[in-house]
Parts: structure tokens; C-alpha cells; sequence
């Protein structure tokens, strides 16, 4: 049960970071537990289920990024223009694709979850900051 604190500002209620589901995998918690830690202990109480996702995209990014340098290792060592060389450059391709992917989908759910910079920003900063660098019609003979 939520304990009350008592401030100048008034109570506080005290309240915990959402732990991660059961079902992820520990190196998946341990992303969880790194994406949580900075943000409000109630950032993200609607929408947990796009956490989970965005924590296993971030996981499976990682598995095929490993992968990606295998191959390229291993291609490395491989004479151009054979049969096992081809192969390889399939496989590379395959997996950078998969990867880029991922990639889309963890920044996609990033923004969804407003965890970037220019999904924090409200339109009217970003108004603010377009104004005060924007090059104003009177300087446009200076700025030449």
C-alpha cells in the first residue's frame, strides 16, 4: 500500500517503478530497469505493453547487431567471388535488413513513449525556438 509523506507542498504519495514483467528474458529486465529508472514512477502506467515491446526490440536489435559482425568476420576471411562468399553477403544482407527493422520499430516506439528529445518538446518550445533562430526578414541583407 502507498505510504503518505508529508511536505511543505503537501502529501506526497509514495509509489515504485514499474518492475518488469515475469516474462522477459534478464538481460530484457536489465533494459527495462535502464529505460525506467530516469523517467516519472508513472510514465509509463498506460502503456506498459509498448514498454515490453520496445524493451524486446531493443533486445533483439542487440542479438542481430552480434550477428551482423559474425558474418562480417567471417566474410572477411573469405575469397571474393565464391560460392560460400555469396552466400555469406545473402546472409549479411538479410540481417542488416532485419536489423533495420528494429531499428524502425525501436525508434518508432521511442516516440510513442515520448522517451526522445523531439517527442518531449511541445509544439509551442519548438514555435519558441524557430522564432529566436529563424533569420528575420530585416537581417536578411546581413545574413548574406
Amino acid at each position: 500500500m502507498d505510504e503518505f509523506v508529508v511536505s511543505p507542498d503537501g502529501p506526497i504519495i509514495q509509489s515504485e517503478r514499474p518492475l518488469p514483467p515475469d516474462d522477459l528474458t534478464p538481460a530484457q529486465q536489465a533494459i527495462w530497469v535502464e529505460i525506467t529508472k530516469d523517467l516519472d514512477r508513472d510514465w509509463f502506467a498506460d502503456t506498459r505493453h509498448l514498454l515490453t515491446e520496445l524493451v524486446a526490440h531493443i533486445d533483439y536489435a542487440g542479438m542481430l547487431r552480434e550477428g551482423i559482425e559474425d558474418v562480417r568476420t567471417q566474410l572477411a576471411r573469405l575469397p571474393l567471388g565464391t560460392r560460400e562468399e555469396r552466400a555469406m553477403s545473402k546472409q549479411l544482407a538479410s540481417l542488416l535488413r532485419a536489423h533495420g527493422k528494429q531499428s524502425a520499430a525501436i525508434a518508432h516506439l521511442s516516440t510513442k513513449l515520448r522517451l526522445t528529445p523531439q517527442a518531449r518538446q511541445k509544439a509551442r518550445r519548438s514555435d519558441q525556438v524557430r522564432r529566436r533562430t529563424a533569420t528575420r526578414p530585416w537581417e536578411w541583407e546581413r545574413a548574406e
